[in-house]
């Protein structure tokens, strides 16, 4: 069974033509793929009409006991004004962790208007994950998730549990160097299996290298996501099951890992 901590109920290509179907698809394709749970990502820009921001995506998932949800604070639209709102979500469990998306956004991840939301996640011990890596249209953001903020951030907050996702690609080797000696820092494997991000990286061997390198670090801070439906959850299953991992660490990877990081109430 496989948990997929990365994904967004949203419209991409031709995957469909409204929120609905595009979540009619999503829940095929972790049947395909034997992924049981997923995490959702809503986006952090409300009412849009290709993905689905936090009101819709609860409508959507709602009598889904296998479906979990992220909050996205605004922190340039709304600052720390929403602490309260977020706060309220975490005690109703109706949310796992906070999302938050420097470089879609221009903030860093050290703007005072994130540390409300970071006090609150340490409270509730619940992540906070950050977007990173590079936009293809626009490579100069990634100024604002260079993963040498989210250091900072998470030296300031030792009890905090803080993901990266994307691995700040192409720059991975950059991002395994600067995080490694960080033990509060986890990471999740959205986009690691996609092959414009392969190639950027510099081929399959050195995104495998450096991942291997994360892995044995810290085998149990590892989370399996693919950032469907932009990227195909089976590129990113195929990336784990080539590493050459014992059963157990594949199933920490693909399950346990989350569990533990979400507190998701599910038996590991």
């Amino acid at each position: 069974m496989i948990i997929d901590a990365h994904v967004h109920i949203s419209l991409y290509g031709d995957n469909a033509k409204t929120l609905e179907g595009a979540f009619e698809k999503l829940m095929r394709d972790m049947a395909k793929n034997d992924v049981g749970y997923a995490i959702v990502i809503p986006d952090n820009l409300e009412g849009l009409s290709n993905i689905a921001d936090l009101d819709k995506a609860r409508e959507l998932i709602k009598g889904h006991d296998n479906l979990f949800l992220l909050g996205s604070p605004q922190i340039i639209q709304r600052g720390d004004s929403e602490a309260s709102k977020y706060e309220e979500l975490l005690k109703l469990k109706t949310i796992k962790g906070l999302k938050f998306f420097p470089g879609h956004d221009t903030y860093y991840p050290t703007n005072e208007n994130c540390d409300a939301y970071y006090k609150i996640a340490s409270e509730f011990n619940v992540p906070v994950v950050f977007h990173t890596g590079i936009n293809s249209d626009h490579p100069e953001v990634s100024k604002y998730n260079d993963p040498k903020h989210i250091v900072e951030v998470a030296k300031k907050y030792p009890e905090l549990k803080v993901v990266i996702t994307h691995y700040f690609w192409p720059e991975m080797e950059y991002c395994y160097e600067v995080t490694k000696d960080i033990s509060n820092i986890y990471f999740e494997l959205a986009a690691m299996g996609d092959p414009e991000v392969i190639k950027a990286t510099g081929g399959i061997e050195k995104v495998t290298e450096v991942l291997g390198k994360t892995i044995k670090d810290r085998p149990r801070q590892v989370v399996f996501g693919t950032d469907w439906p932009m990227c195909r959850i089976e590129d990113h299953v195929s990336l784990v099951k080539g590493l050459g991992l014992s059963n157990q660490e594949e199933k920490n990877i693909f399950f346990n890992n989350a569990v533990e990081v979400y507190n998701l109430p599910l038996v590991s």
